[in-house]
């Protein structure tokens, strides 16, 4: 690729990869048939964690991409996202005969939570691709380009989630000690997502009819998960949710925010998830890495 030719942003992305995958020393993953799948998750795992400053680059270079020439830059995604929970606030706490107090904060925190679990759920399926002009030149671990999906969105996280600041001093929600436990719901919701990049990540690479299929199952658990409506809203609705592995990586955060405890049921179901999801990540990883950039 001629460095050149390339935008100025870009050119010095891509020469500051350049320069840490050779001067930071990033661990290079060799591949080989006896290698088991848990020796090379873990080699992933630490490799990518090592070159964190390789994926917060990349991911810090997206943004700024992404809000190139803008005055706001990326606060108007907090701008953008307070208006439409406002709206939707107002209109479905009157459809629900929730009182707006109660309804607002339910909605803030579950929204945003819901916008980090899709967004970097469809970006899964592009994961590699839109990374394939580095795969191509620079030898760097598969697990830099899952982080970079996971860390660009979680900073677009930290930006939506400060609406809940003035939407619970305005509604007076007290605060308590168990709004720690949001800090477990987080990690736990970051390695369910990272998991769930590298599995949708990998055969999204292999068969692109996952595009289409990921962004249909997205829409649908948009409504089918308790995000706009409430379980007591209606009856029955408990086991739509509690079969809902969506609703309860939401839970363990929206429940702890609101000054809850969120059900036990969503803690064991968030670690199972975590614990097979891995297991499964690191079979893809053990069975398929060698053949991604063929695919591509």
């Amino acid at each position: 690729m001629n460095v050149q030719n390339m935008p100025r942003e870009a050119a010095a992305s891509q020469s500051e990869v350049s320069r840490f995958s050779t001067s930071v020393i990033v661990p290079q993953i060799v591949m080989r048939r006896t290698d088991s799948a848990s020796h090379i998750l873990s080699t992933e795992l630490w490799a990518g964690l090592g070159a964190w400053r390789v994926w917060t680059i990349m991911s810090m270079d997206d943004i700024r991409q992404r809000y190139r020439r803008s005055v706001l830059g990326p606060f108007w995604i907090t701008l953008s996202m307070g208006f439409f929970i406002l709206v939707l606030s107002i209109i479905y706490s009157r459809l629900f005969h929730t009182p707006l107090e109660h309804y607002m904060p339910y909605l803030t925190v579950g929204y945003i939570v819901w916008g980090f679990i899709s967004s970097t759920t469809s970006e899964a399926c592009n994961v590699f691709y839109e990374s394939v002009r580095f795969i191509k030149q620079i030898k760097l671990p598969y697990s830099i380009y899952i982080m970079r999906v996971i860390w660009r969105n979680f900073i677009v996280f930290l930006h939506t989630i400060v609406i809940y600041i003035p939407v619970a001093l305005f509604f007076k929600v007290a605060p308590s000690p168990l709004m720690l436990l949001t800090l477990p719901g987080l990690v736990l919701l970051v390695l369910n997502q990272i998991w769930v990049t590298i599995v949708i990540g990998i055969l999204a690479t292999r068969y692109r009819d996952m595009l289409p299929i990921i962004g249909t199952v997205i829409s649908l658990l948009m409504f089918a998960t308790p995000i706009m409506w409430m379980i007591g809203s209606a009856e029955n609705l408990e086991t739509v949710a509690n079969v809902n592995p969506v609703y309860h990586l939401i839970d363990i955060i929206r429940a702890p925010a609101l000054g809850m405890m969120p059900q036990p049921l969503s803690w064991e179901v968030s670690i199972g998830m975590a614990a097979i999801g891995w297991g499964l990540a690191a079979m893809l990883l053990a069975s398929k890495a060698r053949r991604i950039v063929y695919w591509l």
